[in-house]
Order: C-alpha cells, then sequence, then structure tokens
C-alpha cells in the first residue's frame, strides 16, 4: 500500500506540475520573444527610416560628381553613426556612383529598392568576424522614379544587437534564436556559434518548420541536436524575420524533479523494505539476463569473439536471449554487405571518397618506392543540372550510372574510378611512366569522348559534357594536395570552354601555359 500510495502521488503531482509549468513557461517564452522582436524591428526600422531621409535629402546633382557624392555619404553616415560599414549609391544597373572600385550591387535588397521598396538583404559575416546587414532604399528623382539606390551596411555586432540577446536570455541554457526565412539563416543567436549558419533542413524540427511556413505562436519541440525544448515565435515585421525564444524542458522542469526526490525522501523509509525484498527477488530471476548482457558488452568491446549466448532456461528471458542470438546471426551475415555500403556509392557502386582516399595513399607509396607517376583526374559534368531539369532526377540517377559504367570500362583493373560528389567523378591511374603527362591526357581525352556520346533516357537521347582536371604525382605529394590540383585544373577547363582538359599548373608542359589541351 505504501509503494501504490507513493507511486501515485508521485505520477499524479509530477503531470499537474509539468502541465502548469509548461504553460507558464509557454507564456514567459512568448513575452520575451515579443520584446525582442520588438527591439529588433525598432532597430532595422530606425536604420531604414535613417536611409529614406538621406535619400530624400540628398542633392540630384551629386548623382553625377562621384568625389563630390562619396564625400557626401561620408559626412552624413560619420553623423549618424548607424553604418559603420559604409553607405554607397548605385546607379539602376548596378554600378556604384560614388566609388568605382567597389563591385556592382545585385543582392535582394537591391532588386527591392529598384521595385521602390525599402529592403533588407542576407546577412554576411565580415573579414573582422563581425554580422553584416545590408539595406537598401530608393533614391527618386523629381518626377518620383527611382533614379539610383542608396545602399548602407549595418554591423549587427557593434551595434550590440547581439549582446542585447546574451542579456535577454532566461534560465542557465535558454537562448533567442533571430531567423531569416527567406534566406534560410540564422542571424542571429545567443549561441555564437549558430550565427550566420543556415537553418535545419525540413523534419528535422518540427515548430521551426511551421514558423518557416508562417505559424506565430509557441509549443514544445525537439531540436537540431535532439534537445527538447519549450519554444515561442514572434515576427520581425520589417525584416520578414522572426524571433524563438527558447528554453529546455529539462530546466523548465526542474522543479518537477526537486518535487519527486521530495516525495520519494519522504516515502523512502517506509518503503524501502518492500523494494530490498523485491530487489533480491529480481535480482534472483533476471541473474541469467545480467549475465548475458555482461556477455554481450563484452563481445561489443572485443574481450569475447562473436557468439551465441547460453539459453538457461525457457521462459522469457530464455526468449530474449535466443532472440539475440538470431539477431547476432543476422548481424554476421550482413556484415560484408555494410561494410560495401561504407566504401562505395550507393547510385554507381564506385568507391567513395573515403574508399578512394585509401587507394591514393597506397598509390602514392608504391610510386615513392616504385619510382612511377600516379595521374588524378578530376571529373565534373558539363549540363548534368540542365538534364536534371528537364527529364528529373530518376533520368539524372541513370545517366550517372551509365556514365560510371563507361568510366569503368575505360580503365585497367589497377587503376580507380570513385565517385566523389553529385556529379563529380574521380579517375586514379597508377603505374605511369614517363611521359606520364601524354598518357594522362590521352586517357582524359577518351573520358571526354566516351561521356559525349549520347545518353538512353526514357524514349530520348541526349548528350552531356566533361570537363578534366588532371594532376600528376610521384609519391611526395599528400592525397589532399594531389586531389586539390586536379580540382583547380578543373576549373580552368571550365573556364576554357568545358568539354576539354587541363593540366595541373604544377604539371603542365612550357607549350601548354596551363591551359586546356587536346593530345
Amino acid at each position: 500500500m505504501a509503494f501504490v500510495g507513493t507511486a501515485a502521488s508521485y505520477i499524479q503531482l509530477s503531470r499537474f506540475l509539468r502541465e502548469d509549468l509548461t504553460q507558464s513557461v509557454a507564456a514567459q517564452q512568448t513575452a520575451l520573444a515579443a520584446y525582442v522582436a520588438r527591439d529588433v524591428d525598432n532597430y532595422l526600422d530606425e536604420r531604414l527610416a535613417f536611409l529614406e531621409r538621406l535619400a530624400g535629402a540628398m542633392p540630384a546633382g551629386l548623382l553625377a560628381q562621384p568625389g563630390q557624392l562619396r564625400a557626401w555619404l561620408a559626412e552624413r553616415g560619420a553623423l549618424g553613426g548607424l553604418f559603420p560599414l559604409g553607405l554607397s549609391v548605385a546607379d539602376t544597373g548596378g554600378k556604384r556612383l560614388d566609388d568605382a572600385a567597389q563591385p556592382a550591387a545585385d543582392g535582394p535588397e537591391f532588386a527591392a529598392a529598384l521595385a521602390g521598396k525599402r529592403a533588407i538583404g542576407r546577412p554576411h559575416a565580415t573579414p573582422s568576424g563581425h554580422s553584416a546587414l545590408p539595406m537598401a532604399v530608393p533614391v527618386r528623382n523629381s518626377a518620383g522614379q527611382v533614379a539610383a539606390v542608396l545602399l548602407g551596411t549595418a554591423d549587427l555586432t557593434a551595434d550590440g544587437l547581439l549582446d542585447h540577446l546574451q542579456d535577454g536570455r532566461v534560465g542557465q541554457s535558454g537562448g533567442i534564436l533571430v531567423i531569416s526565412p527567406r534566406d534560410r539563416l540564422f542571424v542571429a543567436s545567443t549561441d555564437v556559434s549558430m550565427s550566420l549558419t543556415p537553418t535545419p533542413r525540413e523534419g528535422v524540427n518540427l515548430l521551426h518548420d511551421r514558423a518557416m511556413a508562417g505559424y506565430r505562436g509557441s509549443g514544445t519541440t525537439r531540436n537540431a541536436k535532439g534537445i527538447d525544448e519549450i519554444s515561442a515565435i514572434a515576427s520581425v515585421p520589417t525584416s520578414g524575420w522572426f524571433v524563438v525564444a527558447r528554453l529546455p524542458v529539462a530546466e523548465a522542469l526542474a522543479p518537477v524533479g526537486r518535487m519527486q526526490s521530495f516525495i520519494l525522501q519522504q516515502r523512502g523509509p517506509a518503503v524501502s523494505a518492500v523494494l530490498i525484498v523485491l530487489g533480491l527477488v529480481m535480482a534472483w530471476l533476471l541473474r541469467p539476463l545480467f549475465r548475458a548482457a555482461d556477455e554481450a558488452d563484452r563481445m561489443t568491446r572485443g574481450e569475447l569473439p562473436l557468439a551465441p549466448l547460453k539459453v538457461v532456461r525457457d521462459d522469457e528471458i530464455g526468449h530474449l536471449t535466443q532472440a539475440f542470438n538470431r539477431l547476432l546471426a543476422k548481424l554476421l551475415d550482413n556484415q560484408e554487405a555494410l561494410q560495401r555500403i561504407a566504401h562505395h556509392d550507393t547510385l554507381t557502386g564506385l568507391p567513395n571518397r573515403k574508399l578512394l582516399d585509401d587507394r591514393l595513399q597506397q598509390a602514392l607509396a608504391h610510386a615513392g618506392r616504385q619510382g612511377h607517376k600516379v595521374a588524378v583526374l578530376y571529373l565534373d559534368l558539363d549540363g548534368f543540372k540542365g538534364l536534371n531539369d528537364t527529364f528529373g532526377h530518376e533520368a539524372g540517377d541513370k545517366a550517372l550510372q551509365e556514365i560510371a559504367r563507361r568510366l569503368q570500362a575505360l580503365v585497367r583493373q589497377t587503376d580507380t574510378v570513385a565517385r566523389i560528389g553529385g556529379d563529380e567523378f574521380v579517375l586514379l591511374a597508377t603505374g605511369l611512366n614517363e611521359p606520364a603527362n601524354e598518357g594522362a591526357q590521352v586517357l582524359a581525352q577518351r573520358c571526354i569522348d566516351a561521356i559525349a556520346e549520347p545518353l538512353p533516357l526514357d524514349r530520348s537521347r541526349t548528350a552531356i559534357g566533361v570537363s578534366i582536371g588532371i594532376a600528376l604525382g610521384d609519391g611526395s605529394e599528400t592525397p589532399r594536395d594531389l586531389l586539390a590540383a586536379a580540382d583547380k585544373a578543373m576549373y580552368r577547363a571550365k573556364q576554357g570552354g568545358r568539354g576539354t582538359h587541363a593540366m595541373s599548373a604544377a604539371n603542365a608542359m612550357p607549350e601548354m601555359s596551363g591551359a586546356a589541351s587536346r593530345p
């Protein structure tokens, strides 16, 4: 009776306190999210309003005088102090009117300002590690038409906005997030490591997915790190952002744990005798299970070989032991398949990057001992995205499988063809004698010709190309350096017109001058 009464009190009080605390914390988080959202909105509105006033006061003649325009902007920027990272003016084509050396304006804020609206761009990091936020407003002529765009870059770090998030946190591990759904980006966070990082993909955090779709309110969710949280969401109207105030459930419901400890401490003496008796009985009943668990644990640590456990008696524990033995047998049967999955691409069956690194390391070591050369061909398909968009991902998968088959047909058994990315392949050729660069270029051209053959895709035939970068190694390089050199050469091949190959600058012949060439 003591045990039943203690359990009933424990469960009922825990449930009541959990529900009550959850509602209270949700209301608190909602108020905090609304407060921070208003503060962020005021911050943005103040700077956009300053830009609008500045655009309205800008003399029209300054647009044709870059030097005076630059001085005028510097003077106003210094007086306002709202845009420490600078002010600038661009014409409707994006050309900077105040400084020809700056890159052309082409962000979303520029496009919105051209349409006559004030706008905020995508936050990004500065070289100094600060968080920068571009903004833009239209500059109108006397007829009310947009004649130029006034651009300003705010420093979220220097302005103290991120410090304010730290001051607004609740509890020891609570936090605040500022999120841009348009950019799918964490603009700011009390956890500085999350600032300016992409938001999680759909399905990871269900409440976050609802917030990205427009939901505003509160709820309990599990974040990307697997931690249950009580979160509240509030909008930042000026920017389309939203603020999330969150607190881990474990911290929010800590009083429940203290209450549970109090109950156990008060009722403990009354039930201790019963628990001791039950413990002794359970220890006797579960002794075979403990023994089986210990053997299984030692197997996982490698102290014992994987072998079926002994079935002591025909009861529930015996059935569990038999189930473990069947699972072990299935694990051993599938071990080879799992090993293959870990080292091969699931779509094409080719070696993946991990297996390629191992083989490249071995090839370089062998080349250093034997005096041979190793060639790495970095292949990037030309036109694959267009094929994917036109015929669909299923057709794209079939194309990759066909290309993998063609590449494998070109190489020797001692060579390796690997898929390391979506439409990126690497061909490793070993044991090359001099002139190794000519042999590598011949092999690259064979790859180009093989891939250029039309692909049969669902009652139609289409063709794509490939750009190839070539790097040669003699055993003194690291796999990473050799792959990087081939990657750079591949980009030069793309710049040279695609459908070509280029040697790494370190391997190129003098007459090639680092450009793509055909044997």
